[in-house]
């Protein structure tokens, strides 16, 4: 792979012969593709491929909310891929990779808050919430963010603003199940005011699964 700023291409994007360049960050890439089919990943590397690939399902479900949630961490790279690097090795690591514990789509050092509790009303969550972790940066008006998410079909509803810290309750509409399936919620506090205008793990707390 070859990187440069303008490249001797300049600005040139597309394929000549087996090399193809594209844009991305701002700089111009040059990729060779393969000259030959290639032979059928076996033992670590199928396996690598095949986690990268269940990790990449549930990342594609949960793209708006770990967009926010891992923005902190994108520098040189895409927020996207910053959760997918997380979550990846998360996957690998989790004793039950099939329930979706493992995931995470924040990471940061903002505060959480105390006495988080969760109840089902009809078809719909609701979170509440008590005052800010003590220690940790917070303000009132931080964003609350949601994510519901089918172990299963990986159906997911997300609200990135779903209640500000104030007022301790929020509402979130729950994706489909069918019987047998399980619905996990994930909450999560930000502040984009403050992230507008400085990239800061201080800008986003880390997630929790409250249900």
């Amino acid at each position: 792979m070859a990187s440069t700023k303008e490249g001797p291409l300049g600005n040139y994007s597309g394929r000549i012969g087996n090399i193809v360049a594209y844009e991305m960050f701002g700089k111009t890439i040059m990729r060779s593709r393969p000259s030959g089919k290639r032979r059928p990943a076996q033992g670590a590397l199928k396996q690598a491929q095949t986690d990268f690939s269940k990790v990449m399902k549930v990342m594609q479900s949960a793209r708006s909310a770990v967009r926010v949630g891992f923005n902190p961490q994108a520098e040189g790279r895409s927020a996207f891929h910053a959760a997918m690097s997380v979550n990846l090795v998360n996957y690998r690591n989790a004793a039950s990779p099939e329930d979706l514990h493992w995931l995470v789509i924040s990471q940061g050092e903002r505060s959480w808050a105390q006495d988080v509790a969760m109840t089902i009303e009809g078809n719909k969550a609701v979170v509440t919430w008590g005052d800010p972790e003590p220690g940790k940066r917070y303000s009132v008006s931080d964003q609350v963010m949601l994510l519901a998410m089918n172990d299963t079909s990986l159906d997911s509803s997300v609200n990135l603003q779903a209640a500000q810290r104030k007022e301790k309750r929020a509402e979130l509409a729950l994706p489909p199940a069918k019987a047998g399936e399980n619905i996990l919620v994930f909450m999560a506090f930000h502040n984009p005011i403050e992230a507008s205008s400085n990239k800061s793990l201080d800008n986003v707390s880390d997630s929790r699964l409250i249900g």
